[in-house]
């Protein structure tokens, strides 16, 4: 155990600086004689800055979100790839619309936040019918802003650290059967664009951004070079996952490219593949992919209700191949190359196999490994490369 010392800021009339001396509390009279001394030679060095402490809690953590931030300025140095616009874009949002409007904020510094009072807003926010996910969302834009300050010594305590999260209750993305899988290969498109990305997502397992970000270049003799992920605000990035990653597809898949590609304005290789024609230059917007999806779901029989009370969405297509394409016998070291998962547990994430899985099928394989297995089937001298002793 060491001895801490605290110093007092005359000014601001109080504690404002605490720090180890280095001295080991143990021995004769606990060595505080020797710790005095350390602090005492410390305390030329410490510097009183309330400037930040006094800040309103408020304007600290909407300034923290802002682009040139000391945070995101060192989070620029220091991670890889750095913070993206959307992501400084979603906690602005976040403390616009759920820190900002609590009233015991009003007024409160960076000093004044507690346990209690963000217990309080979190009662607040429930009460004004805020979901778990929103709340969590809330606290961990708030918590990182704290935590920096606690990291730069411009407050002593982290008021996050005893705070638990909201439990949420998530709504499961269904997946897309293999009944209805076979169902929509056999349907006439209702619109070739909003089949060719409905397909990429249930046969590629491509997410949203990366079938946004598709190129005509990207293409090559039945693979796809996946090098790009078109996001709103950030604009043409790398994948999710900062890798690049090669993708193959069907012949099925072939033709729809080939149908796009004989009605679009622009088949160069640097133009988009979903390129949008009331933006030239730049894909379709988000909403042509949830339209795609109702309208290609619609036209097996999938009404919009059902599609909302089943939560089928543009990302139900990745869980739908990574689920499928197991059962279809795709290794899981194929499915996650495919996928772009980083490790296994990702993966599993993805799968819901019991919706898949036709247990009829499973028994008869189970039948006929069971069938196998009779008593002394084989002496070790008969095992091919096994040679008794």
């Amino acid at each position: 155990m060491l001895w801490y010392a605290r110093f007092w800021d005359a000014k601001a009339g109080r504690y404002a600086a605490k720090r180890s001396t280095g001295v080991m509390a143990e021995g004769k009279r606990e060595r505080r004689r020797e710790a005095e001394a350390k602090a005492r030679e410390m305390l030329a060095g410490i510097r009183f800055d309330t400037e930040v402490a006094d800040t309103p809690f408020v304007e600290y953590v909407e300034n923290f979100w802002k682009p040139g931030s000391p945070y995101v300025k060192e989070c620029a140095m220091t991670r890889n790839p750095p913070l993206s616009a959307t992501h400084l874009k979603d906690n602005a949002a976040s403390v616009r619309l759920y820190i900002k409007p609590f009233p015991k904020f009003n007024g409160a510094r960076l000093r004044d936040v507690t346990a209690g009072l963000v217990r309080d807003w979190m009662a607040w926010a429930m009460d004004n019918g805020m979901s778990a996910r929103t709340i969590n969302k809330a606290i961990c834009t708030m918590r990182t802003a704290a935590r920096y300050a606690v990291s730069r010594e411009d407050i002593e305590k982290d008021p996050f650290r005893a705070i638990k999260k909201a439990v949420e209750s998530p709504k499961e993305k269904e997946i897309v059967t293999f009944a209805e899988r076979a169902a929509l290969l056999k349907s006439k498109p209702r619109d070739l664009l909003a089949r060719l990305a409905v397909l990429l997502g249930l046969l590629c397992g491509m997410r949203r951004g990366e079938v946004r970000g598709l190129k005509w270049g990207d293409l090559d003799n039945g693979l796809i070079r996946l090098t790009h992920n078109f996001v709103e605000v950030d604009g043409l990035k790398k994948p999710k996952s900062g890798k690049a990653r090669i993708v193959p597809y069907p012949a099925v898949l072939a033709t729809a490219f080939d149908g796009v590609r004989g009605v679009t304005a622009n088949p160069l290789p640097e133009a988009y593949v979903f390129d949008s024609a009331c933006r030239p230059g730049q894909p379709m917007g988000e909403t042509f992919f949830r339209n795609a999806v109702e309208k290609e779901l619609a036209g097996i029989g999938i009404s919009p209700d059902e599609q909302r009370k089943r939560n089928l969405t543009f990302h139900s297509l990745r869980h739908s191949f990574i689920t499928l394409g197991r059962s279809d016998g795709i290794s899981d070291l194929e499915i996650q190359a495919m996928a772009g998962h980083s490790d296994r547990k990702m993966m599993e994430h993805y799968t819901h196999a019991e919706k898949a899985i036709n247990f009829y099928t499973v028994r008869e394989k189970l039948e006929k490994a069971v069938g196998l297995a009779k008593p002394n089937v084989l002496q070790d001298s008969e095992i091919p490369g096994h040679e008794q002793p």
